[in-house]
């Protein structure tokens, strides 16, 4: 039994893995001395989003969704997902204001500190374009 229950939290760990993964931010640009995306941020509850890359001058945070991003609209470079962990703690990020255009999905803790590596994904305007500069709205989900 004990083995039955090792078998079964490995192939747990293996599919959080394996969904995880295209979230996991890989870089052109090199991370700032000191910082790197593996570098773990404690949860604040919010949705940050930054004017550059590897989450440098925070351009402004969220506890909820966002209907409009204000002055961040169009202006993110990176961003990171530090919601608490549990129901409602991914996002979807939008092409458009009023969570209207294509989207992308971003799980809870995910840091994504180049949106030029990320797009959107297909339908509504805006699908297949690239995260960065280009984020609107967003609104908290759970995602699969």
């Amino acid at each position: 039994m004990k083995s039955l229950r090792t078998v079964l939290v490995t192939a747990a760990l293996a599919a959080l893995a394996v969904t995880a993964t295209p979230f996991t931010a890989h870089a052109a640009d090199s991370p700032p001395a000191g910082q790197t995306a593996a570098v773990p941020n404690p949860p604040t509850g919010r949705l940050h989003a930054y004017y550059d890359y590897w989450y440098q001058n925070e351009c402004g945070s969220w506890s909820g969704s966002a209907a409009s991003w204000g002055e961040c609209k169009n202006n993110a470079a990176s961003l990171w997902n530090l919601r608490y962990p549990g129901s409602l703690d991914d996002v979807w990020v939008y092409y458009n204001s009023n969570y209207g255009g294509a989207g992308r999905g971003v799980y809870n803790g995910a840091g994504l500190p180049d949106l030029r590596d990320w797009s959107f994904g297909p339908g509504g305007s805006g699908a297949g374009k690239s995260l960065y500069h280009n984020i609107a709205s967003h609104r908290v989900v759970n995602l699969p």
